[in-house]
């Protein structure tokens, strides 16, 4: 028997046959241009349906009047979209799975970094984020619109899909209609609940009356999303009630946060327990008329989704994030190969970058959306070549174990006694733990395919030279810079200590230390924050300071509000626009100075028991001129390169194996 027998069960949807009961949830990726999939759009969803998934969703697709100016989603609006929308069903339903297309738009919301000048909503009310105020949709508006998804989805049911998805959560505009917060009409469209939901019961009937029962009709409802005069849990199940019924919707999901101070509800991160909604959504399947409801957020490991079908929390689980990191998910979840699956680290990296808006890209998976992804790097029959790669973190070890998969001998020299680097530091920090997932998958993949790997050894430049390589990449990282608002007479005191110095200085919450942390933040990433709620378990106050305007400037905006609001919670004080003003003698009485960049007044941190800072990162390139000099060229990646993150770590240790 399978460890995983009730996802590996089919379920009938509406009038179709689901072969298991793993969904690839809508995702929105960029790979759209000029309304048309291009190669990487078809390469992503087949690959996905060759992985294994059951169903998959579509982002949505142009199907308004309004919409037809997106040159980034595909064009369901007229025919000129149909040769388009051909392709796209033909490759995913080639692999015996179904596809849906969502329907829905953002109304007067926007959480992108593009300026919205022109929106429309059901009041003249603004945005939460955005602040746009759009104007109010007439009645004749709305009817238009409710014709046009009607139309947009028969054009999708000739073209091959199988159904659509209405997305009414996340604030968008059926969300907002939902609302009252968002919805103060007066009309039929607004008022009570039957009025705000109006609007989109007129979508889901005109849907199902022009593409019959054999259609699919899913249905993506909000949940609690966490504002004031929003939509809270009580008015979902009311929603669920009215608009989840067995005539006219054929599954439903449910979402939590909208397009404001919980947009981050929408992605949650590693902050969130794991699958943070199944118990709540499991509650709002009770009221949906025996419709079947698929399970979403934060399900990581097949286990995860096993156990919500064992407990009869939904009937079928949908992956975003986690078919973005191995498209295989299904296919080895049920195959037996469940170890060998790539785990999202919930990073939301993909999210920042479609915000940006960029095309999807994954901090675990740098082969994404590329023709190698479901089979993995295809081997070489010649041209094998012997390779030195020195740095055990996670770009030297994306560069070891592929150039192992191709053929190539590979040897790896990790001066740490462990493998992972700066990775496995920030494992060991709140919100963060997934990254270990990064480097344990790694030293699988190294170790099936014959990588020696050497710890604790700090290789030469004589030795690399006496061992002969065709090839050498320097994945040696970096180090921490001394801030510029730390005085340099300072530097290699003591009185300020390195924050990566620190962490692993300080020993387990249990040993406790009384006093303030202070922590200099001129790095304003994530992991600066993570650090400060790790340092709350051992400090008796602990307080971030920087000389910028807020905290975690680097970070997307779902990654900052949900750290923004950890720090809140703990209690952790938060000085931005504050630069250290130190003296020696207060110094030693435990005293830290700072001021505030924009007032003359000095202020005093009393009782610091340690000061601590994070700061831009320096590269490691000890090796590189004796290397030069010895007439080797070594390729050097990741952080060696330049500092950044995760991402560009595993695709350039990706693309140096794939390159050689």
């Amino acid at each position: 028997m399978s460890d995983f027998e009730l996802l590996a069960q089919p379920i009938r949807i509406g009038n179709q046959t689901l072969k298991n009961r793993i969904v690839h949830s809508a995702i929105l990726t960029h790979y759209v241009q000029d309304q048309n999939p291009t190669d990487a759009w078809l390469t992503y969803h087949a690959n996905r349906a060759r992985g294994g998934a059951a169903m998959i969703i579509t982002e949505a697709v142009n199907a308004l009047s309004g919409q037809r100016v997106r040159p980034g989603y595909l064009n369901a609006f007229d025919d000129t979209g149909f040769p388009g929308l051909q392709r796209a069903a033909e490759c995913v339903r080639q692999h015996d799975c179904l596809i849906l297309a969502q329907l829905q738009d953002r109304g007067g919301g926007n959480y992108s970094n593009t300026r919205v000048d022109t929106a429309f909503g059901p009041s003249a009310l603004p945005d939460d984020l955005a602040r746009a105020v759009p104007q109010p949709l007439t009645i004749g508006e709305i009817k238009q619109m409710v014709a046009e998804f009607a139309a947009a989805a028969e054009r999708l049911q000739r073209a091959g899909f199988n159904g659509v998805e209405i997305s009414a959560g996340h604030g968008h505009l059926f969300h907002q209609f939902l609302s009252a917060r968002s919805n103060r009409r007066d009309d039929a469209y607004g008022g009570d609940l039957p009025g705000r939901s109006k609007f989109l019961k007129d979508v889901i009937c005109a849907v199902r009356e022009t593409c019959g029962r054999d259609f699919i009709l899913g249905l993506k409802l909000p949940a609690d999303d966490g504002l004031e005069d929003g939509i809270d849990l009580e008015q979902a199940r009311q929603f669920t009630r009215a608009l989840v019924t067995p005539d006219q919707v054929d599954y439903a999901a449910f979402v939590w946060g909208s397009q404001s101070s919980t947009l981050y509800w929408h992605v949650p991160d590693g902050h969130f327990a794991r699958t943070p909604y199944v118990e709540q959504a499991a509650g709002l399947r009770q009221h949906a008329n025996g419709v079947p409801v698929m399970a979403l957020g934060r399900i990581v490991d097949p286990h995860e989704a096993q156990n919500i079908l064992a407990r009869d929390q939904a009937d079928f689980i949908g992956l975003g994030r986690a078919m973005i990191t191995d498209p295989a998910w299904p296919a080895k979840a049920l195959g037996g190969q469940s170890h060998a699956i790539r785990h999202c680290v919930s990073c939301s990296t993909c999210w920042a970058v479609i915000a940006s808006p960029s095309p999807l890209v994954c901090d675990n998976n740098p082969a994404l959306a590329s023709p190698i992804e479901v089979d993995g790097v295809p081997p070489l029959n010649k041209g094998l070549k012997r390779l030195i790669v020195v740095g055990g973190g996670v770009a030297g070890m994306e560069a070891a174990w592929v150039a192992a998969a191709r053929g190539h001998d590979v040897t790896l020299y990790s001066a740490g006694p462990e493998i992972g680097g700066r990775a496995r530091l920030m494992a060991g920090l709140p919100g963060s733990e997934g990254l270990a997932s990064v480097y344990d998958y790694q030293v699988q993949a190294a170790r099936r395919h014959g990588v020696q790997i050497e710890l604790g050894h700090k290789v030469s430049v004589e030795e690399i030279v006496a061992a002969t390589p065709d090839a050498v990449v320097l994945a040696t990282g970096a180090d921490m810079a001394w801030p510029d608002v730390l005085p340099a007479r300072l530097l290699n005191s003591g009185v300020a200590i390195d924050l990566a110095e620190l962490i692993p200085a300080l020993g387990p919450a249990n040993s406790r230390q009384t006093g303030k942390a202070v922590v200099i933040d001129e790095d304003n990433t994530m992991a600066t924050c993570n650090a400060a709620l790790w340092l709350a378990d051992r400090f008796d106050e602990v307080i971030l300071l920087t000389s910028q305007e807020a905290f975690a400037t680097r970070e997307a905006l779902v990654q900052r509000q949900s750290i923004l609001d950890r720090l809140r919670q703990r209690g952790i004080t938060l000085l931005p626009l504050s630069k250290p003003d130190l003296a020696e003698e207060e110094l030693a009485e435990g005293q830290v100075g700072y001021r505030n960049v924009t007032m003359a007044e000095r202020e005093i941190l009393e009782n610091v028991a340690v000061l601590t800072y994070a700061a831009g990162r320096i590269p490691r390139l000890e090796l590189l001129d004796g290397l030069r000099a010895a007439g080797i060229a070594p390729q050097i990646i990741g952080d060696a390169f330049a500092p950044r993150g995760l991402l560009q770590a595993t695709a350039e240790g990706h693309a140096a194996a794939m390159d050689l």
